[in-house]
């Protein structure tokens, strides 16, 4: 908890406490409040300069690289880390909603954003909340997931299972995608055999990249959390290679000084004799 909760109610940093422009940031009802109204100032005609520019697709790469970062955090298990990553992918989010706001022929609002949202998972979790005239339906972490592919299929009318993956994504997710859209259709026995479909390609290692994500996915191994989990393992261990050979290089050096002051002695010493 932040130390200014525990005492009892947020304040502004210290110095900044009788700042006016800050008053909507002081006033604010709750922590998200207090976001909404700072972005909103950072965006606003008085505001930053570089966050006044910013549009939704300028801030695309700032989105995915906190996103990457609060991932990092996580699987490195960086608990403080966390909650700094967490709160700039919390920034990205209500910084993208601020500019959705103000755009002049579609404008949208966080609210409209989060009411859809609510809407959303109320209406896909039919095992947990029931409809009016339904009773909740007892399912299965797996059938669940299965449940919800369905649905959004369903509500978005997508006429294909592969409808809706981003193509802007890696390939390697967007592979480990497409392997699990296919799996959890209702058609998945009749889908499946389009991976083995013949390749153009001159090499075959897609194919083979493609067969590896597939049996990950039948094991239930996240593949791609796997391999950053291994490339660390490996960075790891190429950080400690490289350590031991500036040591190994830095003794050299240091033997190669003292040789060569040592040979420089012996040559004063035969000088001497002379």
């Amino acid at each position: 908890m932040h130390k200014q909760e525990a005492e009892g109610g947020y304040r502004l940093p210290e110095g900044y406490e009788r700042c006016a422009k800050l008053a909507p940031v002081r006033d604010a009802p709750d922590a998200f409040g207090r976001v909404r109204a700072l972005v909103a100032i950072l965006h606003g005609p008085d505001g930053c300069p570089w966050d006044g520019a910013q549009t939704n697709e300028s801030l695309l790469k700032p989105l995915l690289e906190e996103t990457y970062e609060y991932i990092d955090a996580v699987e490195t298990d960086d608990r403080d880390n966390m909650r700094e990553e967490l709160g700039d992918v919390l920034l990205q989010s209500v910084f993208q909603a601020q500019v959705c706001s103000e755009d002049p022929e579609d404008p949208f609002s966080i609210d409209e954003v989060c009411d859809r949202l609510v809407d959303k998972l109320i209406t896909r979790h039919p095992q947990v909340f029931a409809s009016d005239d339904e009773t909740p339906r007892a399912l299965g972490a797996d059938e669940t997931l299965a449940l919800w592919e369905r649905m959004k299929q369903r509500e978005k009318r997508r006429a294909s299972v592969l409808d809706g993956i981003s193509k802007a994504q890696g390939a390697l997710p967007r592979a480990a995608k497409v392997v699990s859209r296919v799996g959890k259709s209702q058609r998945a026995d009749e889908l499946d055999a389009a991976f083995d479909t013949p390749s153009t390609l001159t090499y075959d290692h897609a194919d083979r990249i493609l067969r590896i994500v597939r049996e990950a996915a039948r094991d239930g191994v996240d593949i791609e959390r796997d391999l950053r989990m291994r490339l660390r393992e490996v960075e790891t261990a190429v950080a400690a290679i490289e350590a031991a050979r500036a040591e190994d290089d830095a003794d050299g050096g240091l033997d190669g000084a003292r040789a060569a002051g040592a040979d420089r002695r012996t040559e004063g010493d035969d000088d001497a004799d002379q």
